[in-house]
């Protein structure tokens, strides 16, 4: 039974309206362990009859049995399997891994074959002896001469030790004695029961085979055979199109290291990848490293502010009403656990002011307690103790007012007059965030105002230990006048618990947002430069594919090559997010915080992104046909 064994093959390519007959009507019948030279003139057909019985290409129609076997005509598996297991190319391009240092192209195919990296290892030295390149193993091939290369893919070729053995132009790119030295080997390997197949234009090189046939205008025009010393063993017959079946996957190890050297080979490209993923990552560390520390300001605030105040307004005393004097009112609230500081405010109907040249119209107010700690007021005093309250014929000018009037330095004491009474300007109010209309008035002490005015309400404000603020509203207008407690109107915060939640919330989903916005232009940044890089690579794939890489095998390759990229960008991007979190803190006075579990989420979050934006580009490296895209 012979081993190949192709029944009126006719392939065409192109559009029906104007095809290429590049076979037609082929009838080839190949023994095992035959020497088969195959010649004609160029664009003949030779190249296409080569890959159709290397199982690259399929026929458009006829019949291919191997080992009476049909072969497949759909791209899968099998074919796959047939590739690894029994076919061993040599290109009369080369095809080699020209980043890479040589030694990965003469293993590519074992790795498919699933042989070990210390056999392959093995494997590749003892070849290259065989043809003179054992010394060039860890040279990057990019940097060989062209015989160099093309010896090369002659060791990559029997380094497989595949039963058939085809090669296109095997010398074209050789001087003579090197040419020579092929021959030789190739002749090795027919007398130990390799099938071999053989394209060429050269004479000497046809004169080495038992067999000639010729091709022209896709036709075999002739047939000759030639005595040649046997082979000294059997070909393979029926194990050659099964033993394919038995092999094995390419191991998880080899698939790593075969990404993680395929990407050393594109440095720029690889970095520029991983730079993409970096900024990502980079944005999700910093927004999420920023919550934290957004957090940590929020809950400082609320305990140093908003949640440690409270006040209480009632209406101002009078015969018949038990409300307390102001310094009754600071004394009652300064008794109470918690309150760390106290005031009462007393507010005046406006009133006329003036300095003598100028009177605007402002608020008169009265105060009693430590005005700038309960009230969280600057002030600026002419009084050597700048503190405590304006005495007798004393007053504080808010800052607006002050502009308005055009008062002096305080060092000169300005005088102004409040109901034509006069008053001398100890100190200005430039801010209080408690009570901001302080800044267009006047505070006088407590029972100094004008006998002319009527206080209209009293407010007292009060400030509290952290988580302190609800527990002392609740009991203030008991300990302010125990017999009317409803006459006082308390204004404390909100659970400060639940507040800081809330405002957490919100700020947590505007920066996750964001992160999210960011990571889906990373992915599709990097689903396009994937996507661009897997059209660069097509002949490399098409090279893994001829040498019996599955579908799943180079699926498996761009994801981890992109799985990798990711966890570098990372960790480039947990290194950038912390210190873009260190910095903007810094810059706001804010405490930083870090996250320890940011570190495995920025890694995570690299391969993941790697991962899915590799998904385009992986189904398009499986979709590579490996004759079109050598051809290419």
């Amino acid at each position: 039974m012979p081993l190949i064994d192709l029944r009126g093959v006719s392939r065409v390519y192109g559009a029906t309206e104007a095809p290429v007959h590049a076979l037609v009507d082929v009838y080839l019948r190949v023994d095992p362990g035959e020497f088969l030279a195959i010649i004609g003139p160029s664009g003949g057909g030779k190249t296409t009859l080569l890959s159709i019985i290397g199982a690259l290409d399929t026929p458009t129609s006829g019949e291919y049995l191997l080992d009476g076997v049909a072969v497949p005509r759909e791209e899968g598996r099998e074919l796959a399997a047939l590739r690894a297991g029994t076919f061993g190319y040599i290109f009369q391009s080369f095809h080699l891994l020209d980043q890479r240092p040589a030694s990965d192209s003469v293993e590519l195919g074992m790795l498919y074959q699933g042989v070990g990296a210390k056999e392959r290892a093995a494997r590749a030295a003892e070849a290259t002896e065989h043809i003179g390149m054992r010394d060039r193993l860890g040279t990057r091939a990019a940097l060989l001469s062209g015989g160099q290369r093309q010896r090369l893919a002659i060791a990559r070729a029997i380094a497989s030790r595949a039963p058939v053995l085809l090669a296109d132009e095997p010398t074209g790119n050789l001087d003579s004695a090197t040419g020579a030295r092929v021959m030789a080997e190739l002749t090795r390997l027919h007398r130990q029961g390799v099938t071999v197949i053989v394209v060429t234009h050269d004479a000497e090189v046809a004169a080495a085979a038992s067999r000639v046939v010729r091709i022209t205008d896709g036709r075999l025009t002739e047939e000759r055979r030639q005595a040649i010393e046997p082979s000294t063993r059997t070909g393979p017959t029926a194990q050659a199109a099964s033993a394919p079946a038995r092999r094995r996957r390419v191991r998880f190890g080899d698939l790593l290291a075969d990404a993680l050297a395929s990407l050393r080979s594109r440095t720029r490209q690889s970095l520029a990848l991983a730079g993409t993923v970096a900024l990502a990552v980079a944005l999700l560390v910093t927004t999420l490293g920023l919550d934290a520390s957004t957090r940590a300001q929020v809950t400082s605030t609320f305990d140093a502010h908003a949640s440690r105040e409270v006040s209480v307004q009632w209406e101002p005393e009078d015969a018949a009403s038990g409300a307390p004097a102001p310094v009754e009112a600071v004394t009652a609230a300064s008794t109470l656990a918690g309150v760390e500081s106290a005031a009462v405010v007393s507010g005046y109907l406006e009133s006329a002011i003036s300095n003598g040249s100028t009177a605007r119209t402002g608020q008169v107010h009265e105060a009693a307690g430590d005005l700038a700690s309960a009230l969280r007021a600057e002030l600026r005093w002419a009084r050597d103790d700048g503190a405590g309250l304006p005495r007798a014929g004393e007053a504080l000018v808010g800052a607006s007012l002050a502009d308005q009037l055009e008062l002096g330095p305080l060092i000169a004491r300005p005088q102004i007059a409040i109901a034509g009474t006069p008053f001398t300007v100890v100190g200005i109010i430039d801010t209080s965030n408690r009570a901001p209309l302080l800044a267009g008035g006047v505070v006088l002490g407590d029972g100094q105002a004008p006998a002319e005015l009527t206080a209209q309400n009293r407010t007292l404000f009060i400030r509290t230990g952290a988580g302190a603020a609800l527990q002392v509203g609740r009991q203030l207008p008991v300990a302010l006048d125990p017999y009317s407690p409803d006459a006082y109107v308390v204004q404390a915060p909100t659970d400060p618990t639940t507040l800081r939640a809330e405002v957490q919330s919100g700020v947590r989903v505007a920066l996750l947002a964001f992160t999210g916005l960011a990571a889906m232009i990373a992915v599709l940044t990097l689903i396009n430069a994937i996507g661009s890089a897997i059209t660069a690579r097509r002949a490399e794939l098409g090279l893994r594919r001829a040498l019996g890489a599955r579908r799943a095998d180079l699926i498996g390759l761009v994801v981890a090559e992109s799985a990798i990229l990711g966890a570098a960008g990372g960790v480039l991007g947990l290194a950038a997010g912390f210190a873009g979190i260190l910095g903007f803190t810094v810059a706001n006075r804010w405490l930083p915080v870090f996250d320890v579990a940011l570190a495995p989420l920025a890694i995570v979050a690299g391969v993941a992104i790697g991962a899915l934006a590799s998904i385009v580009g992986a189904v398009r490296a499986s979709r590579v046909h490996p004759a079109e895209a050598l051809r290419q």
